[in-house]
């Protein structure tokens, strides 16, 4: 039959723990994911606007007004992208922070499982010291019983 450790509570707390640190460290991940997909598309915008215009430029099919338009276009394309990589600096130093804690919980739930483990290597000894005990002892009842019962024999034999 096991029995309950003491320890049995915390470990289970530390486990949900990790597991609360593995959602957000893979939550953290999936919205770094979808940053940086969103910065690589406003590259590909860029660069594929910046193709568009050298065309027209060398064909002269841009006016005046089109490279104004184009120019603030490409302002406010590159506030974006400044705006976005920050944003996937931001997640990824928040990825790295969930990475730290989700180890730090490990590391928590490992001592906690380790204490638990040297807890039933003692309980288990200390059974172990209990059952040589009273093995010893019924030894001695039964090796004084014999003597006795010799004893007893030979008082029969002398009367």
């Amino acid at each position: 039959m096991k029995r309950r450790c003491g320890l049995d509570s915390l470990l289970s707390y530390r486990e949900s723990l990790v597991e609360a640190r593995e959602m957000e460290l893979a939550e953290a991940v999936r919205m770094q994911s979808v940053a940086e997909e969103t910065l690589a598309a406003l590259r590909e915008k860029r660069e594929r606007t910046l193709r568009e215009v050298r065309n027209l430029r060398r064909n002269a099919r841009l006016d005046q007004l089109g490279l104004l338009t184009t120019e603030a276009y490409l302002t406010r394309l590159e506030a974006e992208l400044a705006h976005q990589a920050a944003m996937v600096e931001e997640l990824a130093q928040r990825t790295e922070a969930c990475r730290s804690a989700l180890s730090a919980a490990l590391q928590e739930k490992k001592k906690i499982e380790r204490l638990k483990e040297r807890e039933e290597q003692r309980r288990a000894q200390q059974e172990a010291r209990l059952e040589q005990k009273l093995v010893d002892d019924l030894n001695v009842t039964r090796h004084g019983r014999k003597e006795m019962g010799s004893s007893y024999e030979l008082d029969d034999r002398q009367h």
